[in-house]
């Protein structure tokens, strides 16, 4: 590889590496903006995403690393209030959710706690992505 060639290669790299955090920070796919993440330790775990950002519409849960399986989702609202939701679902590896859609239309989002597990044959720890509609 020449010099010149290798410098190509890292500006490219920095770039798409660039890009990639930069797409986090902004609404992707069909407006939705990304909200939060979190892992999926242990077979079964319970976890918390805090929501700052203004009013949302739905909401939609994406998964990577292996396969998860929601059991229970409770959306806890700024103004006070939840919307609870038995799932029962599991979502495979580089899928989402359906559109959730928030009860009362555009409403502030406080925090959303997820109960689910690893799905069969995982070896790692999934991560679940938080992505919110206005």
């Amino acid at each position: 590889m020449t010099k010149a060639s290798g410098k190509k290669a890292l500006l490219a790299g920095g770039l798409l590496a660039l890009f990639s955090l930069s797409m986090w920070a902004t609404p992707i796919r069909g407006g939705w903006q990304h909200l939060g993440e979190a892992h999926v330790d242990g077979r079964a775990d319970h976890d918390k995403i805090n929501v700052s950002g203004g009013p949302f519409t739905a909401f939609q849960l994406g998964v990577t690393n292996g396969s998860v399986g929601f059991e229970r989702i409770v959306v806890h609202f700024q103004q006070g209030g939840d919307q609870v939701l038995p799932v029962g679902a599991v979502v495979r590896s580089g899928g989402r959710t359906p559109p959730i859609l928030l009860r009362g239309g555009s409403r502030q989002i406080h925090s959303v706690e997820i109960w689910y597990q690893k799905g069969k044959h995982n070896e790692g720890k999934p991560r679940v992505d938080l992505f919110g509609q206005r």
